[in-house]
């Protein structure tokens, strides 16, 4: 019996000695693992001490590459160098505003003085001639129809060469006169059309072939065509003296009978023309006294220069071109030659010839022959709707004389010649 409880007693002693060596090994891990802790929480402390003193460090060595992370905050900051730049952009105005102001109207005094003709240069006597839409008259120059009525008295006068190349048909632009009779008048082509845009005028002719009718009907044109505005027209009745006429030169009318009609259709206005500039400057150039404007020759054209009057006698195929008006010789203060592509079209006249299409925006050669001399120049027109422009080859205008201007729209390949006589 004491042998057995001597050895609970050793056991028991046995049991106690272990959980002792267990709990100081407890005690042990756990002291080491506070150790560790505080370890590394020491080890925290400096990798951040030392992680802020390169921050420190960093923000002020001055480094160009970190201050605008730093800085965004304050766009102020990064504005502040463009903001005085506006300041200089003020300059280039002084050089911009000659060109505006320097740069030459083609009618300088036009919209200034009432009285002023810009297509003439003219002073006219009522200002309210110039307050109306151009009349834009075809008039035919067919032989048979020779002397025509009207063409005196008009602003200007243009000329092309007609369709198969025969004979050439007239455009009277009639503005601040007003004959009583014009004619023959005879029908459009697509150069009309080009005209009616750049005078924005009262187209006034006797018909037309079905394309040109129809492109007329597409614009905004004020289109008088006889067929369809019989009123302000009269046909020549086949007797009398007009017994022998031929039939191309039956139509008539005159300006007081268009203008009273455009104001009962409520199509008078008054337009604003660009028009030219003028001089009574005679200008450098060739010596030019005889003009040959070789147009096919049932129409060939010359003018003879008269020094006394200053103006150019109009002559075609070797006789003298009358007014029937005023049976005088008709005669230019200037001739104006447009050399203009003539471009093959399939839309065809009565008799199924090809017509042509005068390409007359953009730009191209030129020659005025005013006071004896010619002026080699360019014309330019940059859209339908501009006015065109006789310029020297910098850019300067070319003045005209005061006057009636002729404007012979030829083909690129024509020569033109002139001589002194």
């Amino acid at each position: 019996m004491n042998q057995r409880m001597s050895g609970y007693t050793t056991c028991e002693q046995s049991v106690r000695k272990i959980e002792s060596r267990i709990r100081s090994h407890s005690n042990a891990m756990r002291a080491r693992r506070a150790d560790h802790e505080c370890r590394g929480r020491q080890l925290l402390f400096l990798v951040s001490a030392v992680a802020a003193t390169f921050v420190m460090v960093a923000c002020s060595s001055g480094s160009e590459s970190q201050v605008p992370a730093t800085r965004t905050p304050k766009p102020t900051f990064t504005t502040v160098p463009s903001t005085p730049l506006p300041v200089f952009s003020a300059t280039p105005s002084c050089t911009a505003t000659p060109h505006l102001t320097s740069t030459p109207a083609p009618t300088p005094t036009a919209t200034a003085n009432p009285y002023f003709n810009p297509l003439t240069g003219e002073t006219v006597s009522d200002p309210a001639v110039l307050q109306r839409r151009p009349l834009l008259v075809r008039i035919g120059n067919d032989a048979e129809v020779r002397p025509q009525s009207g063409l005196s008295m008009a602003d200007m006068v243009w000329e092309e060469a007609m369709d198969g190349w025969t004979i050439t048909r007239l455009t009277a632009v009639v503005w601040s006169r007003d004959p009583e009779v014009l004619k023959p008048v005879r029908s459009a082509r697509l150069f009309t059309i080009e005209l009616g845009y750049m005078f924005d005028g009262a187209l006034v002719h006797s018909g037309a072939n079905d394309s040109v009718r129809w492109l007329l009907s597409q614009s905004t044109l004020v289109d008088l065509d006889e067929y369809f505005h019989p009123a302000p027209y009269s046909w020549l009745q086949p007797e009398g003296k007009w017994l022998e006429y031929p039939w191309m030169g039956r139509v008539a009318t005159g300006a007081k009978k268009l203008r009273d009609y455009l104001k009962k259709i409520g199509k008078e206005k008054a337009v604003q023309l660009d028009g030219f500039t003028f001089s009574e400057e005679r200008p450098q150039g060739e010596a030019a006294t005889y003009v040959e404007i070789p147009y096919p020759k049932r129409a060939l054209v010359e003018f003879r220069y008269d020094a006394t009057s200053h103006l150019y006698m109009r002559w075609v195929r070797g006789e003298p071109h009358v007014d029937a008006l005023t049976n005088e010789q008709l005669a230019a203060s200037n001739i104006m030659v447009l050399y203009a592509t003539y471009q093959e079209t399939d839309v065809k006249d009565v008799n199924g010839v090809a017509t042509f299409n005068i390409v007359s925006t953009g730009e191209g050669r030129a020659q005025i022959f005013r006071d004896g001399v010619a002026v080699e120049c360019k014309w330019i027109r940059p859209t339908r709707e501009a006015f065109v422009r006789f310029v020297h080859l910098d850019g300067s205008p070319v003045p005209l004389r005061v006057g009636q201007s002729w404007v012979e729209v030829v083909p690129p390949d024509y020569q033109v010649t002139f001589e002194a006589e």
